[in-house]
């Protein structure tokens, strides 16, 4: 039988998973359907990569501002002041008649909706260092199962009426901030005394250098930043790229964004571990990186659009196996005291990438066509491999000289 605080923790868990699974639905059941108001609005293919990037552009700014601010004030007042921000962001959406509209509902959502920054710091509050890891890869697979369900009640409702999953999605929204103020208590009791707000919180300038002067770490930056763009320029405009090949439907929409969440939970419960366990993380990495590649050449090739799910299947494994290893193999390069700090800037690169990648795909695909987007992705993830080989030498080097353990088992240890 479970004592008073174990229970007590378990319900917390439990809250913050529910909200966290309202906010990715409410999210994905919108995202797919935004290219088909804005197209409906009269915009071209680069003012919605532009609309794109206003959204990031907000978030990269807020999120940090919204990370101080909860130190200082406490988890649940932040935590309901941004869900408000989403919730008046959809509504905003599901009455979005012009332009001028549409983009204030963006920029409302992007400047004051960070929830995610937020639940992620309720998360460790109440976690100890041990169990946080199995906790972020619960809240993880919630992301996920949001991600299967979302899109494709998004892509069947905006069938009747666009504005229908925007008024849907700020209902579920509504739904996740009576939560929080019924079920989820302040859990940041030691809130600091004051507020200070330097640029260098907001784009970690000085942390940049220091990691830069590391070898082996600005190679894991270099290709962490090379895997995000890669990435980021595909996904990002890839209901544009749908639209214009293949002409789809909203249903379609939603149905290929239903099915990357499917590959990614079966993925991340069922397979992950067992492909580290046989393989290791240098092997898998590899297969994740070549499975991406091979997406973008069955994307060039897809002639209708239900051969789009093919690549797409491949694009889940490789994405679904390359960030988490990236991420973790930057991590071991430092001290446990620093994990925040080199995860910061990892999210910074990843927030700028969200900014460019929108305008310059958008560009692309206007001017030079979507093959060009594939071509630069497939090319991105070539400079991946370059960096990784210097990595691996500069590893090996290494190796040599600390002691005399074999280097290719040193090599598969980093």
């Amino acid at each position: 039988m479970q004592n008073p605080q174990r229970r007590s923790f378990n319900r917390m868990i439990f809250i913050l998973m529910m909200i966290n699974f309202t906010e990715i639905l409410g999210f994905s059941l919108m995202i797919p359907i935004l290219p088909f108001l804005a197209t409906s609005l009269g915009l071209d293919i680069v003012q919605i990569g532009l609309l794109g990037s206003i959204f990031s552009f907000c978030q990269f700014f807020a999120s940090p501002i919204t990370g101080k601010l909860s130190d200082r004030y406490g988890r649940k007042p932040l935590l309901i002041i941004s869900q408000m921000s989403t919730f008046t962001g959809f509504l905003l959406l599901g009455l979005t008649d012009s332009v001028a509209l549409l983009i204030i509902a963006r920029v409302v959502d992007g400047l004051f909706g960070s929830n995610m920054t937020v639940i992620q710091a309720t998360i460790s509050d109440i976690t100890e260092p041990k169990n946080r890891t199995h906790i972020y890869s619960i809240s993880s697979g919630v992301f996920g199962a949001g991600l299967i369900i979302g899109p494709a009640i998004g892509g069947i409702l905006a069938e009747i009426n666009y504005s229908i999953p925007m008024y849907s999605a700020a209902a579920i929204s509504f739904i996740s901030i009576l939560l929080v103020i019924i079920f989820l208590p302040e859990t940041h009791h030691a809130k600091s005394s004051n507020f200070s707000l330097k640029f260098k919180d907001i784009f970690p300038t000085k942390s940049i250098h220091k990691y830069w002067k590391d070898h082996v770490i600005r190679y894991q930056i270099l290709m962490m930043i090379s895997f995000t763009f890669g990435f980021m320029l595909f996904i990002n405009n890839f209901t544009l790229i749908t639209i214009k090949n293949f002409d789809i439907t909203t249903l379609y929409a939603g149905y290929y964004r239903t099915w990357i969440g499917i590959f990614r939970v079966i993925l991340q419960f069922v397979f992950i571990k067992r492909l580290l366990a046989k393989f290791g993380e240098n092997r898998t990495l590899f297969s994740g990186i070549v499975a991406l590649m091979i997406s973008m050449i069955l994307m060039i090739f897809s002639s209708e659009k239900w051969m789009v799910f093919i690549p797409m299947a491949f694009l889940s494994y490789g994405t679904g196996v390359a960030r988490p290893i990236l991420t973790s193999q930057l991590t071991k390069r430092v001290s446990k005291s620093e994990f925040a700090t080199v995860l910061g800037v990892n999210n910074s690169f990843n927030s700028l990438g969200q900014i460019i990648t929108p305008i310059l795909g958008g560009a692309m695909l206007m001017y030079l066509g979507s093959t060009w987007i594939m071509v630069t992705s497939t090319l991105i993830y070539v400079l991946f491999f370059i960096t990784k080989k210097k990595r691996d030498k500069y590893i090996y080097k290494i190796s040599l000289k600390q002691d005399s353990v074999v280097p290719e088992a040193k090599l598969e240890q980093s």
